[in-house]
């Protein structure tokens, strides 16, 4: 039997309000050469039940329930069990280009030496339902044919927000087994990890400028936004391994994308209402007074606005940028649409 060309991964926690779209919106997708692993990671409501009445009549769909482990370790189980030559990862509350396997088609038949695809995609705010804002991440349509050639780029398209996720790419899944290439078990920045690791090895990369994929951001609900005890831990293992794959070009730009990285944490720690002030105080402080904070917010390239400002906050007085962490965390989570804005223009 011929091998399939593609392997659709996605992991599912608690779903049971939106699968069934994402679902739908799978079945429309033209062709027979394709897989869809579903992990649903240990949910507690209809997740399961839903995914099994909607695709127990289709062969495409393959359909896993583990115990919940986030959506890394999910991956990494749908990895296992992929057959595809090619690996793309979804999330299940988002939504696709329904050509998207029709468009890597014509890129890979253009370029079979392919090994990795990056697309553009459309960044959408949500609150309760409703869109507030829209912005069009657009890469223009290019080829590298070398890895030095790539990492030149790869500060470029960071800023252009190219690099961080998973679910605009597509991997050759021969490259990610045989290098032995996995999510790590963090709750937050396990893709941008996955994604440095995987192109330590990547030599020929399309830019595709092409909108494959409609990332739907729910300001206050995602996993992103929640408190994890590894979670600054992780961000600091991709700024430290971003400086090692681009040998310290770009560190002034990679320590100011680090402080961008570490707001999230920021906030991530004030909203946590496990904490007592008290609690919240000497967890903000201790990382403040990190090493690898110290150095970045002296180095830090400011080259935009809102690069500038957070400069200038994190070299403001601990009290006054924790305060003002405060003002920024009930603007997230109750503003969605300002935050989305400070995130685009970033």
């Amino acid at each position: 039997m011929e091998q399939l060309l593609f392997s659709i991964i996605i992991p599912i926690y608690n779903a049971e309000n939106n699968i069934s779209k994402m679902i739908k919106r799978l079945k429309k997708i033209d062709g027979e050469d394709y897989e869809i692993i579903l992990v649903n990671d240990g949910s507690f409501d209809r997740t399961r039940q839903i995914l099994e009445n909607l695709t127990i009549k289709d062969k495409r769909f393959h359909v896993f329930t583990t115990k919940n482990q986030g959506p890394g370790l999910a991956r990494n189980y749908g990895l296992k069990r992929s057959s595809g030559k090619y690996i793309l990862f979804f999330d299940s509350d988002d939504t696709l280009n329904e050509n998207i396997l029709e468009d890597y088609r014509e890129l890979l038949k253009k370029n079979p030496d392919t090994d990795l695809i990056i697309s553009s995609f459309t960044f959408r705010s949500r609150s309760e339902e409703r869109i507030v804002s829209e912005k069009n991440y657009v890469v223009e349509g290019k080829k590298y044919t070398t890895q030095q050639d790539f990492f030149d780029d790869i500060y470029y398209l960071m800023n252009k927000q190219m690099m961080y996720v998973v679910w605009n790419k597509c991997y050759r899944n021969d490259l990610i087994a045989n290098k032995n290439i996995q999510f790590e078990n963090y709750q937050s920045c396990e893709d941008r990890i996955f994604n440095l690791e995987y192109f330590k090895h990547c030599e020929r990369v399309v830019l595709n400028k092409k909108i494959e994929y409609f990332y739907e951001f729910d300001g206050g609900k995602g996993i992103t936004n929640k408190y994890h005890d590894k979670k600054f831990e992780s961000f600091k293992k991709f700024y430290k391994l971003t400086n090692q794959i681009l040998e310290e070009r770009n560190e002034e730009g990679v320590a100011s994308l680090f402080l961008k990285g570490v707001t999230s944490v920021l906030f991530s720690i004030i909203q946590n209402d496990e904490f007592s002030t008290t609690q919240k105080k000497e967890i903000l402080q201790k990382i403040l007074d990190d090493e690898d904070i110290l150095k970045a917010k002296r180095i830090a390239i400011a080259d935009t606005k809102i690069k500038r400002l957070t400069k200038f906050l994190y070299n403001s007085p601990s009290t006054v940028f924790v305060a003002l962490l405060h003002i920024g965390s009930f603007v997230e989570t109750k503003m969605p649409g300002i935050m989305a804005f400070f995130k685009r223009v970033y």
